[in-house]
């Protein structure tokens, strides 16, 4: 990679074909190093959008896509933008791709959502550009309506406030999602 910003393409969940999805899965489990991954895991996301940075020959170089997912904020109703399968192919990591799908999905956070989420082992990257730690409990709500705490996602939920989020939002109140899929709370 030279000098140049990195080319993001937005692509809603549509324009991929089953067999798409499926590259796209076999390398998403290859960025993380984890797997298999379930083939339903498209289906728990919803369309998207998918932001993508290709080379020249069209070869998938970094990855992410937004969910959109309504939670429970304290007594708020929120439509959140999740943030998902934010990923670098490993001999490009550290050279501004992760950003420059940050940046472009910046936008589209605050145009479609009261607040930003995502999950990630990550927070000094995303702390950088200015995510900032959820401190309040967690749970998710399950298909039967019922709630799970998921303690041990604390410390890694991280919000992105905007100029759309609820004046007076509190980072302490409990926060609900519904459940991402039947391995993964959060």
């Amino acid at each position: 990679m030279s000098g140049e910003r990195p080319r993001v393409r937005i692509r809603p969940g549509e324009d991929f074909a089953a067999e798409d999805l499926s590259t796209l899965l076999a390398w998403l489990e290859t960025a993380y190093e984890d797997g298999p991954w379930r083939p339903e895991h498209w289906d728990d996301l919803g369309p998207g959008p998918h932001l993508v940075i290709e080379d020249e020959d069209g070869a998938l170089l970094a990855h992410a896509c937004i969910a959109w997912v309504h939670v429970q904020a304290g007594d708020l109703s929120l439509r959140a933008a999740y943030v998902e399968d934010v990923a670098t192919r490993a001999d490009l990591r550290g050279r501004g791709l992760g950003t420059a799908l940050l940046e472009a999905a910046d936008p589209l956070i605050r145009q479609g959502s009261d607040l930003g989420l995502l999950a990630t082992g990550s927070i000094g990257f995303y702390a950088r550009h200015g995510w900032v730690p959820w401190r309040g409990p967690l749970s998710v709500r399950e298909a039967d309506g019922s709630l799970t705490p998921t303690p041990e996602e604390g410390g890694s939920v991280m919000a992105l406030l905007h100029e759309g989020t609820p004046a007076g939002i509190d980072l302490d109140a409990p926060l609900v999602r519904p459940r991402r899929d039947p391995d993964e709370a959060w």
